[in-house]
């Protein structure tokens, strides 16, 4: 009897172990970079957090321009941009999509919870209306042709109507989010998983407020079959942990490792990594039109970035090449553009961004600075792929041309609040561009313009009449053609009168099992969807 019970004892043991693993089998466990702050989908366009919500929520149209929720869209006149919705798509709590639940979402993004904006609230500022023509049928409309609506629209994440008690017969879309809807769901609901309801591949079973995030399988989801049973999302700030954690198998998929830890992977079966050419652009920005430009202190008084000259002798500086291939291990792109070049809809043309510190010395003593001039160079310490290493580099460049540089390399959180502040003369930047190649241009270098959403990042006070015509024209164009041609030109002036230094496009970086398939995005996110076993 005894014997029975140990052979039974051992044979349940057994099943259990297979269940486990079977069950691991079916998990995914990502390491990200840094913490998801909300599963509010309206709170944050930030990679962690817009990656996290991603598997739950989905939009009328992806980052990528793939069908979501919509499986067409068209402008009917220049003012009103139509979209035709998928039918058979219900949300994880069973409710069936419709236009209506559009038409909620547009309200809930622009009501201020809390008097607190949105990601949209000034994006959206030119719809006017949002109309349910019918379920399946929904129509923006806007004040004035804004071109850029359907990629604003990718970030409008689709919430159902039930949510909410809802006034009787159609909602009447407010631009102030006052539609007669009296309790949107808040933060802390969503937090919670009450309200984190959306059409996408996966359910929020858990969410922390350390960013930790445990999902589950959307098994009536209306596309192909979600890749895993169970996904598992982590922050792990430092990079030599994260590669640890995937090391000693913690973690599957790990986001951002550096180029040391990707080159001690080769050679080893167990683990691979993938490499994709990311949207994002590193640059500088310079305040080139103030008297007076913080952190910058010439023996003349003025602000040396007002001339060209030193514009361009600071550019000529910067072998982007080499930082290239030896700080990025080969692992970016050399900028000649504020764009990615190999964006559609950047100039092609483009010539490549010169390297010269002798002619870079002579532009600085014609422009009266042969002795140079001091300088705080700023720069993020923990936001990009060897942030702080290039920027030394930098530096140095900067050194070798007679400058004197003090490098400032600082935590997000207090790099970001001295931008905003306007505080920062010279600083190392990075945009995305999910929206096409004008999208930094537009709002990094063009003069203040709230009716057409121009210039609302102006931090260099760069104005240039030419290339806010340029982007005046591009931001009420809806032919692409035309649009691009707008783009291009002002892309054209920017490069030519340096407001900021382009010098490379990161390229986004995963380390992960071997036995794993990871098809890298552009947008830098990332998601279970782009994982698969081989």
């Amino acid at each position: 009897m005894k014997f029975i019970s140990k052979r039974i004892f051992l044979v349940v043991v057994m099943l259990v172990s297979l269940y486990v693993s079977v069950i691991s089998a079916d998990t995914l466990r990502m390491a990200y970079y840094a913490a998801p702050q909300t599963v509010d989908p309206y709170k944050s366009s930030a990679s962690p957090t817009a990656s996290l919500n991603e598997h739950i929520y989905e939009a009328l149209v992806s980052r990528t321009d793939k069908k979501l929720l919509a499986t067409s869209w068209h402008w009917k006149d220049d003012t009103t941009l139509v979209f035709n919705l998928r039918k058979g798509v219900r949300f994880h709590n069973g409710d069936a999509f419709s236009a209506r639940d559009v038409v909620y979402s547009a309200c809930r993004m622009m009501f201020r919870v809390s008097g607190k904006k949105n990601m949209l609230t000034s994006a959206m500022s030119p719809v006017t209306d949002v109309v349910a023509v019918n379920d399946n049928t929904v129509e923006f409309k806007t004040v004035q042709p804004y071109p850029i609506l359907t990629a604003k629209l990718k970030s409008l994440a689709i919430l159902p109507s039930g949510l909410a008690n809802l006034p009787v017969g159609n909602i009447k879309y407010d631009n102030k989010g006052n539609c007669g809807i009296t309790n949107f769901p808040t933060r802390a609901q969503f937090e919670s998983g009450r309200a984190a309801i959306g059409t996408g591949p996966y359910k929020l079973q858990k969410f922390e407020n350390t960013g930790n995030a445990d999902l589950v399988r959307n098994n009536n989801y209306w596309g192909s079959r979600p890749n895993w049973e169970r996904v598992e999302i982590r922050s792990v700030k430092n990079s030599g942990a994260r590669m640890a954690g995937l090391l000693a198998g913690d973690f599957n998929v790990i986001e951002n490792p550096t180029t040391e830890d990707v080159t001690s992977l080769k050679g080893n079966d167990d683990y691979s990594y993938t490499s994709e050419p990311s949207w994002r652009s590193i640059f500088l920005i310079l305040d080139v039109g103030s008297d007076v430009a913080p952190g910058v202190l010439a023996s003349d008084g003025k602000n040396p970035l007002k001339d060209l000259r030193v514009r361009q002798a600071m550019s000529l500086a910067i072998n982007r090449q080499a930082i290239v291939d030896h700080l990025m291990g080969g692992m970016a792109t050399v900028a000649n553009q504020f764009a990615p070049s190999y964006q559609k809809g950047a100039d092609p043309n483009m010539p490549a961004l010169e390297y010269d510190p002798q002619k870079a010395k002579r532009f600085l003593a014609a422009a009266g600075y042969p002795d140079g001039f001091q300088l705080d160079l700023h720069a993020p310490n923990d936001r990009y792929v060897n942030g702080t290493r290039v920027a030394q580099a930098i530096a140095q460049y900067f050194s070798k041309i007679g400058l004197k540089v003090n490098l400032k390399a600082e935590p997000w959180s207090v790099f970001r609040k001295g931008r905003s502040k306007r505080k920062l003369g010279v600083f190392m930047y990075g945009w995305g561009h999910p929206q096409g190649p004008a999208q930094m241009t537009s709002y990094a270098f063009a003069t203040r313009n709230k009716n057409l959403n121009l210039g609302a990042s102006n931090y260099s006070n760069y104005h240039n009449d030419a290339f806010d015509a340029a982007m005046s024209k591009w931001a009420v164009e809806i032919d692409m053609a035309k649009s691009h041609g707008y783009a291009q030109e002002a892309m054209r002036i920017a490069v030519r009168d340096l407001p900021g230094i382009p010098l490379y496009y990161q390229h986004s970086l995963w380390a992960h099992d071997s036995n794993l398939t990871v098809e890298g995005r552009p947008d830098e996110r990332s998601w279970a969807e782009m994982v698969s076993k081989k």
